[in-house]
């Protein structure tokens, strides 16, 4: 697939987050399908001015505004604030209050170029490891690895 369709299809996914909710990168890429967290960062970063994408609404699941090397945090700060999104003193939106949550059913991505596929409805990708949870059920428990392994003493590092 092109970078310039997953970018699209991200993009859709998040022009339908309403004003006053935020998601989460994981989120987004979630719904999109086929990608992870850090290309919706990408896909975000790669806007043009003037765009009608609301990419103040997608935040970290921390609840945090990413840093950015172009320093925008403030104006993605002060748009939420201006929708009605709250931040704790620490910087901090409750996701569970304000965080967004397609009703069930619902195609959140119906404006998909794509065809409105919802990323649910998606058949997993070929050879795409299980996800952490039940890759950890899965994965017998190792023991610990000793600070002075073998591969570092033979750097030379300790």
């Amino acid at each position: 697939m092109s970078g310039k369709g997953l970018y699209e299809r991200i993009y859709a996914v998040v022009r339908t987050v309403p004003p006053g909710r935020v998601a989460t990168y994981g989120q987004i890429a979630r719904l999109a399908g086929r990608c992870g967290a850090r290309q919706v960062g990408y896909a975000l970063a790669a806007l043009p001015d003037g765009s009608d994408v609301p990419w103040q609404r997608v935040i970290n699941s921390q609840g945090k505004i990413s840093m950015r090397r172009s320093g925008h945090e403030d104006l993605q700060r002060w748009l939420l604030e201006d929708e009605g999104v709250e931040f704790s003193l620490a910087g901090v939106v409750d996701l569970a209050r304000f965080g967004w949550q397609p009703e069930p059913g619902v195609n959140a991505g119906a404006d998909f170029p794509t065809g409105g596929t919802a990323a649910a409805d998606l058949p997993p990708v070929p050879g795409r490891p299980p996800r952490a949870k039940e890759r950890a059920a899965k994965t017998p428990a190792r023991a610990p690895r000793h600070p002075t392994s073998i591969r570092g003493a033979r750097k030379g590092r300790r």
